[in-house]
């Protein structure tokens, strides 16, 4: 870590009095805790004795110290990141969205999976994304998690249901079977009480 000016070589271009009303009238937390920094720099104050005033780590004031030496009085505020670009166009991403839309051409559900439409940037438009990066444009489209609804394990495959069509004679077969055996049934159980019957007469003849 490189030395600090302190005192009046600290800001020289700041009077302590502007220094004082920047901090009063400041609103917001972190910039208000940065100028109270600056002013007991200005005071002379050392890093240690500052950190322990506004209760933050050595290092964290001299880095809001540092940014005040070289940005002046606006080192009170973050520089917010313009973050990168997103590579895809408007026009790209309507283009994508239509794709997608279509479903995906391997899948059952239609669902798209994140490595397929990071394939699918890549052979559209000659980018290549990270996994990251492509779930943040599908959000960004308008997109949202799927998961497929599990198969029940008695649910029958479509193999297992064209064979069943394939065997309505088997099932009247079947049907035909019950109903014969039925019938035979019914033709012993007659002739076994017919022939009950006839026994039962004789007995009362002979007596």
């Amino acid at each position: 870590m490189w030395s600090l000016p302190k005192d009046d070589e600290f800001l020289p271009s700041v009077p302590m009095a502007r220094l004082q009303r920047m901090y009063d009238g400041e609103v917001k937390a972190k910039p208000k805790v940065r100028l109270l920094s600056a002013i007991h720099r200005k005071r002379g104050k050392s890093i240690d004795d500052i950190a322990l005033l506004v209760r933050a780590s050595r290092n964290t004031v001299h880095s809001w110290l540092r940014k005040f030496v070289e940005r002046g009085i606006d080192g009170k505020d973050s520089i917010k990141q313009t973050g990168r670009p997103t590579l895809l166009s408007l026009r790209q991403r309507k283009q994508l969205v239509k794709r997608l839309e279509r479903g995906a051409p391997h899948s059952n559900s239609g669902l798209w999976s994140t490595k397929e439409v990071r394939e699918l940037i890549r052979k559209e438009f000659g980018i290549k994304f990270v996994p990251q990066h492509v779930w943040r444009i599908l959000v960004g489209c308008g997109f949202s998690l799927q998961v497929p609804r599990p198969r029940h394990y008695k649910t029958a495959s479509p193999e297992e249901i064209e064979r069943f069509k394939k065997k309505p004679k088997d099932k009247s077969s079947i049907t035909g079977r019950k109903v014969l055996s039925w019938a035979a049934k019914m033709r012993q159980h007659s002739a076994s009480s017919q022939q009950s019957h006839a026994v039962g007469l004789a007995k009362e003849a002979s007596q």
